[in-house]
């Protein structure tokens, strides 16, 4: 680990008269301690992002076990028994409710689907409004997860609810445009507001956004990703081009939740176009399980100095790391509780998709036997994708009672949903040298120096 604790901004002989100042009491104001870092090629368990295994809602065993590998379940609820009936009976109901308690426990984001039936032809409700009256009954149980909920896929028509094969589909465009727009206005209806949804294809978010239906809350699920020039139909609006698809997803979808799996092995999969095509869909969640052919190829191939899984993988979703950051190299005690420590922060994130908004940034102080949290307004924070980077002016405050003992006090980033959210709830730095505690990632030490004052170390390492 490399400490970094000089720049100096004056002529030789520095060292001997900042030592004479602090004797005096007087802040060295003009001495910082400063660095640059790069991202460790670490593979980190943020919560929220990554790969994904798909778990039924009747299979609660299941979900365990799934989180021992994945941060991120698709948890499907099969409803195709009760497709001819007014409601879905209580049994059936509960099914759902103990799945998303275990997935909660679990800790595990959940991307959920329904639908009747998740296999070729299925057996559908013969009027919409059933299907109104189910969706109904859904988000009466799903709401009360609204953290634990990443996404909606829309579901309920088709066979895997998938929306092709439907009898609802299989009329004129208009009278189809005309169905998908109507299941997309009842998720509208009764779905918590803070729960974001995703559709098919790209074309059928346009089309309900000019609806005015779900604005802003809409983004897809591609489950044919890098297969076909269309991916299996996936782009399939006569006015745009592949290229076209997705220069429009990476402009207007960015802060929506978006994913998939990918069905075949081909050119479009290759590590380099994966990585350009993933990054203007913003994607967070890629199927563990469905192609692993695709994933065991890309652990043979080198890609940016690691395996090309690695590379990719570290990619989905959001990925912070602390790329600079400058702050006083000496501060009395006085001053670092009445006035506190000047800090200059930059996060940048590496990752395809924004940091979800539910995550707030902390930053913490302790000296060994109190902890206190000071909370940092950044939405910019949750804005950021694709190597971008905000920065963060901070004065820390450190309560008097902190430096009585003159002690060494440690400052860290806590990126979390609340201040007293539990660790594994907590995301992770893509930094090597981090002292990662409770979820914190502590950065920086102030150790006693001279007199009753501070020196400021970074604890980060130079990758």
């Amino acid at each position: 680990m490399i400490i970094l604790s000089r720049r100096f901004h004056c002529a030789a002989g520095a060292a001997a008269i900042i030592a004479v100042l602090l004797l005096a009491g007087q802040a060295v104001s003009s001495a910082r301690v400063q660095g640059s870092f790069a991202q460790s090629q670490e593979i980190l368990s943020n919560p929220d992002r990554g790969f994904y295994i798909q778990v039924s809602t009747g299979q609660p065993g299941k979900i365990t076990e799934a989180a021992e590998e994945v941060r991120v379940i698709l948890l499907t609820y099969d409803i195709e028994d009760y497709a001819r009936e007014e409601d879905i009976p209580k049994e059936k109901i509960n099914e759902l409710r103990d799945a998303l308690l275990m997935a909660k426990k679990e800790h595990l984001g959940i991307v959920f689907r329904a639908a009747y039936g998740f296999h070729k032809e299925v057996r559908e409700p013969k009027e919409l409004k059933t299907i109104r009256r189910h969706i109904k009954q859904i988000c009466n149980e799903l709401n009360d997860y609204a953290e634990e909920i990443l996404v909606v896929q829309a579901g309920m028509l088709g066979e895997y609810g998938e929306w092709h094969s439907s009898r609802f589909l299989d009329d004129s465009e208009d009278e189809s445009r005309e169905n998908r727009v109507y299941v997309l206005r009842q998720w509208e209806k009764y779905l918590d507001p803070g729960i974001l949804v995703a559709v098919r294809r790209p074309k059928f978010v346009r089309e309900a956004w000019e609806e005015g239906v779900l604005s802003g809350r809409l983004g897809v699920h591609n489950d044919a990703l890098l297969s076909t020039q269309s991916d299996m139909g996936t782009y399939d609006d006569p006015d745009m081009d592949r290229e076209a698809e997705l220069a429009w997803m990476r402009d207007h979808l960015a802060g929506q939740y978006n994913g998939g799996e990918m069905p075949t092995q081909g050119p479009l999969n290759e590590p380099q176009n994966a990585d350009r095509e993933f990054s203007m869909l913003h994607l967070s969640y890629l199927n563990a399980k469905y192609n692993r052919t695709v994933i065991e190829s890309w652990s043979r191939q080198w890609f940016q100095g690691m395996s090309a899984k690695q590379y990719l993988e570290n990619r989905l979703g959001y990925r912070l790391y602390i790329s600079e950051l400058s702050a006083n190299m000496f501060i009395s005690s006085e001053r670092l509780s009445s006035a506190g420590l000047d800090l200059e922060l930059s996060l940048t994130n590496s990752g395809y998709a924004q940091l979800p908004g539910k995550y707030k940034l902390f930053l913490s102080v302790d000296n060994g036997i109190m902890r206190t949290y000071q909370p940092v307004q950044l939405p910019a924070l949750n804005q950021i994708v694709n190597g971008q980077t905000v920065t963060a002016q901070v004065t820390v405050k450190v309560p008097q009672e902190f430096c009585e003992e003159m002690g060494p006090i440690t400052i860290g980033i806590k990126i979390a949903p609340a201040q007293g959210a539990f660790e594994k709830t907590c995301v992770l730095l893509a930094n090597t040298g981090v002292n990662r505690q409770d979820g914190i990632n502590g950065f920086m030490q102030l150790s006693p120096a001279l007199g009753s004052s501070y020196r400021t170390s970074i604890q980060i390492a130079k990758n």
